[in-house]
């Protein structure tokens, strides 16, 4: 039996924060459903967003809930073991979670390293984790390369779907 985790890297794209809370909901909502832990960490608060796209969407009133109990404030990051605690806590008794990062690139790759780091630490729990890094799009100008290649899939409204998916261009490019 493997005795280590299982990741899958995801990227998104948005262009405001309403536009990012609108684009995870549909799929957050359907994961919350099926048990799976989501563990955000945001460098900027969402929790408005969050409670004004909740309040305009139909959706049962527990499920509204379980989404709005996500801690949708921002994340300090300064320490690696305040990234560690919190991921120990969420994913104790949890098999598979999500584990969302939003921010600039700069926070987005610095949880990411500690998030790597803690997953080496424990590596024989054997868990399945999504990263989804959410990228703002002024925030990447023409290295959109460079994060798709760093991804397996990527999120928008229709759900996580691979990249050559969504970008017919990136499979012509991958072949070359």
């Amino acid at each position: 039996m493997e005795k280590s985790n299982s990741v899958r890297k995801v990227c998104g794209f948005y262009v405001s924060s309403v536009h990012l809370v609108t684009m995870l909901l549909p799929y957050l909502s359907k994961q919350i459903k099926e048990q799976i832990e989501v563990i955000p960490f945001l460098e900027f608060d969402l929790r408005k967003n969050v409670e004004v796209i909740l309040s305009k969407i139909v959706l049962n009133e527990e499920n509204k809930e379980q989404i709005l109990s996500i801690n949708w404030k921002n994340t300090k990051i300064q320490k690696f073991t305040n990234v560690e605690s919190k991921l120990k806590n969420k994913m104790k008794k949890e098999k598979e979670a999500i584990i969302l990062i939003s921010g600039s690139k700069k926070y987005i790759k610095t949880v990411n390293e500690m998030v790597d780091r803690y997953f080496n630490k424990y590596r024989n729990n054997k868990k399945y984790i999504t990263i989804i890094n959410c990228f703002e799009v002024d925030e990447f100008d023409n290295d959109i390369r460079e994060i798709l290649d760093e991804h397996d899939f990527i999120i928008n409204t229709s759900g996580i779907n691979k990249i050559e998916d969504v970008f017919e261009i990136y499979k012509e490019k991958q072949a070359n």
